[in-house]
């Protein structure tokens, strides 16, 4: 996995270099044709790094650290706010999609599947931004009986077995994470098997996977509201076909999207039972029992799903997504996309010292198995992340991180569950933006 590593980040690198390069690309993701036209302390690729960065702390600290990393004189708040406004936040997003790519590609032979599939689990999540005028305005929020709170939504598709965000979107808090999961849909491909809790359990959902050009697999569990999952809960029966039809609302929902349907539109699914301690889920799926696809084995299936879930938390309590290094729309959608790009890089990168930590684990007489400890590893990328994008060696910088990597470790204690604690809007957040401070250390 080391020669993969050093192959995809020389591709990141590759990639960036060949922006600077084109002023047409520039141009392509700026605001405007006279962006990063003229030779400055911070032009197009140190900008797109500085922001990669995550900066956390206060901007004069951040800046002084980063420009001590390339061994230049640093530059004002200011400057670095204006270059930032002219980068649009969807490079990110596409710098993601070349790493994860080279992933698949470079890393094809260690990718990890469940029969054949890659397994993508879907999900949204809300993002507490500041109350102030121009987030408030493009994001909206929601209200409670004391205050107004200013948020966002984000969607994800996320490879749960090669811990890798594929796709991820944010959007107006009122936008709406059905209308994110729908639209995400076309970019699904056939050797994906996407996974969704019960909330996306609706007939178009099932309908835009069955009518692609060739179906998309799915795994969704069955909300209990719906009397045809009654019905085959109080049947007793561990799997069936069941066919069902769209409501009257759903019949003008579907043709508001453009597609013809009656009430009279059938669609044909299988219904699988899976018995918990204390209740019964209904899964929903189009994995045919006539195709090897056992009932046994779907509901280890659908708890892969927590992964993304998982995989959040680390975005919001680790990362400090919500924790902004800017008031304004731009820089909130920067810092989300550059999020999702750390955390892929994270992930790509601690893969060769967990195979070396397994390895060493065969020879150990240990409790327990041990991991990569996430929250050290994640510090420690960062403090190097600006050398391993600005460095001729970058095989030194990554052979470094390997070496700390495998020495801070944690301990697996598989069967371990805790209740889930609900919170109030309010106290959602653990790491928020303030418009007046920063920590500086």
């Amino acid at each position: 996995m080391f020669d993969v590593n050093l192959k995809i980040i020389s591709e990141l690198k590759s990639f960036l270099q060949f922006f600077i390069s084109d002023n047409q690309l520039v141009n392509a993701f700026s605001f405007s044709d006279s962006d990063f036209i003229r030779t400055r302390k911070l032009p197009f690729n140190k900008v797109a790094i500085l922001i990669a960065k995550l900066c956390k702390k206060t901007l004069s600290v951040e800046l002084e650290s980063f420009f001590n990393d390339i061994q230049s004189d640093s530059c004002s708040v200011s400057a670095f706010s204006q270059q930032r406004s002219k980068l649009n936040p969807l490079f990110f997003d596409y710098w993601n999609q070349v790493l994860t790519s080279s992933f698949y590609y470079y890393g094809s032979q260690s990718v990890k599947r469940w029969n054949s599939f890659r397994i993508i689990a879907a999900d949204g999540s809300n993002i507490s931004l500041i109350n102030n005028k121009a987030l408030s305005e493009f994001f909206g929020g929601q209200r409670n009986q004391y205050s107004y709170f200013v948020q966002a939504k984000t969607f994800y598709h996320y490879d749960v077995l090669n811990e890798l965000i594929v796709l991820s979107n944010i959007k107006p808090y009122k936008y709406g994470e059905m209308k994110m999961a729908h639209e995400a849909i076309k970019h699904l491909e056939e050797d994906m098997l996407t996974i969704y809790d019960r909330n996306f359990g609706n007939y178009k959902m099932i309908a835009l996977h069955l009518w692609q050009e060739r179906e998309r697999k799915f795994v969704i569990r069955g909300n209990e509201r719906y009397n045809w999952i009654k019905q085959f809960i109080l049947s007793g029966e561990t799997s069936s076909l069941v066919t069902i039809y769209p409501t009257i609302q759903m019949v003008k929902n579907m043709r508001e999207s453009g597609f013809i349907v009656t009430d009279k539109t059938k669609l044909v699914v299988r219904l699988v039972r899976v018995e918990l301690e204390k209740s019964v889920e209904v899964l929903i799926t189009n994995l045919w029992e006539e195709e090897g696809y056992k009932s046994s084995e779907f509901k280890a299936l659908y708890n892969m799903r927590w992964g993304v879930e998982t995989n959040i938390s680390i975005q919001k309590n680790i990362l400090q997504l919500e924790s902004f290094s800017g008031l304004t729309v731009t820089s909130v959608m920067q810092d989300f996309y550059a999020t999702i790009l750390i955390t892929n890089l994270h992930s790509v990168i601690i893969k060769d010292a967990e195979q070396t930590i397994q390895e060493r684990a065969k020879e150990s007489k240990r409790k327990y198995p041990v991991k990569v400890n996430k929250n050290k590893s994640f510090g420690k990328l960062k403090l190097q992340l600006v050398k391993l994008f600005t460095t001729q060696d970058p095989e030194s910088i990554l052979q470094l991180l390997h070496t700390y990597f495998i020495k801070e470790v944690v301990p697996i204690r598989k069967g371990r569950s805790f209740p889930r604690v609900r919170k109030n809007v309010s106290t959602k957040s653990k790491f928020k933006t303030y418009s007046n401070f920063k920590p500086a250390y």
